[in-house]
């Protein structure tokens, strides 16, 4: 299911980029590495609004879910230095490379990217992860971080899960 925001559709801006993220993410706390969960999309829903310097253009629930965010018309603030030419999907996962993405998840945002490529007029390799665009850092307990490795790359523990051959081959 979509919820459409008003507005919401081909955009005056240029767009060259459709990012796709996790909700989740790694951090540092008590010099401990750590992995914030990636939530409900409730929860992602109540803490988006209230952090208007962060946004999105879409989230997808496990279920599969869909809701609009930020028009495509409007920057939305999901990818620093990309914000301007891109749409931002947000992925309802703890982003930690173990959390599995639901059929039913992977299913929405599969259709979804093939209505934004064809809108855009775009191809598949112009769909990146956070990661891939973001290549900052940290420190914690004297080792250093990737702080974006979503939507679900590889983190102490894991090699990764997101399923981008899939993604990729269903977009061909």
């Amino acid at each position: 299911m979509l919820a459409l925001i008003p507005g919401a559709g081909a955009s005056a801006r240029p767009i060259d980029l459709i990012v796709i993220h996790a909700t989740g993410g790694p951090g540092c706390k008590h010099g401990r590495l750590w992995h914030a969960p990636g939530g409900t999309l409730e929860s992602n829903l109540r803490h988006f609004a209230t952090h208007p310097n962060i946004g999105y253009h879409y989230l997808i629930g496990r279920d599969g879910e869909t809701v609009a965010g930020t028009p495509e018309t409007q920057v939305a603030f999901h990818a620093r230095g990309r914000n301007s030419s891109s749409i931002g999907i947000e992925l309802v996962n703890d982003g930690n490379g173990k959390d599995p993405f639901p059929p039913a998840q992977i299913n929405a945002l599969i259709d979804l990217l093939a209505r934004l490529l064809h809108r855009y007029d775009l191809t598949p390799d112009r769909i990146l992860g956070h990661s891939e665009v973001d290549r900052r850092a940290f420190v914690c307990g004297k080792k250093r971080y990737k702080l974006k490795i979503d939507p679900g790359g590889e983190y102490p523990g894991s090699s990764g899960n997101f399923p981008w051959k899939r993604v990729r081959e269903a977009l061909r």
